[in-house]
């Protein structure tokens, strides 16, 4: 018999079916292999689908993620704009205030010279009156040399006239 047949000696009589060992069980890997093809081929579909689906979340999440950083641009953009609005306004507030102040202190100066100038006249006045008073009293008495007028002087005879006074009221 040839080599891909397998008889058994005792059945050589050819009444029974000669079986094709090799060619069943090729049949048999065939129909595994196509089994095994259709399973790899599910396999491999389920794999495109899953790939496809991720590609497509991938996409929206992207396009979600591009939404998202346009409106944060979009908001930072609005808050540069608000904040360099507020900044001009706020710089021509520290202007005026500036500007006020300076007025202020002109003003403070001229009044601090006005305040000088007015206690050097009054003090002026003050001294003159003085004269004045003592030169009513040499007018009444007869000439009377007065020491140097000075401010320790005036202060000493005017000491020394309301002692004076204070005595006689006291008698009185």
């Amino acid at each position: 018999m040839a080599g891909n047949y397998y008889l058994a000696p005792e059945y050589e009589d050819h009444s029974l079916p000669i079986v094709d060992f090799y060619q069943q069980s090729s049949s048999l890997s065939y129909n595994n292999s196509s089994t095994s093809d259709e399973a790899e081929d599910n396999q491999m579909n389920i794999i495109n689908e899953r790939k496809q689906r991720r590609m497509i979340s991938n996409r929206e999440s992207a396009r979600r993620s591009r939404m998202r950083k346009q409106k944060q641009l979009d908001e930072l953009c609005n808050q540069v704009m608000r904040l360099r609005n507020e900044n001009h306004g706020l710089m021509d507030k520290l202007n005026r205030f500036s500007e006020t102040h300076e007025q202020v202190i002109q003003e403070n100066n001229r009044l601090k010279k006005e305040t000088t100038e007015l206690r050097q006249l009054l003090s002026e006045a003050q001294l003159a009156r003085t004269y004045t008073t003592l030169k009513d009293l040499d007018d009444d008495q007869e000439v009377v040399l007065v020491p140097s007028c000075t401010t320790a002087h005036l202060r000493a005879q005017s000491s020394k006239n309301s002692t004076t006074k204070n005595s006689s009221n006291l008698l009185h």
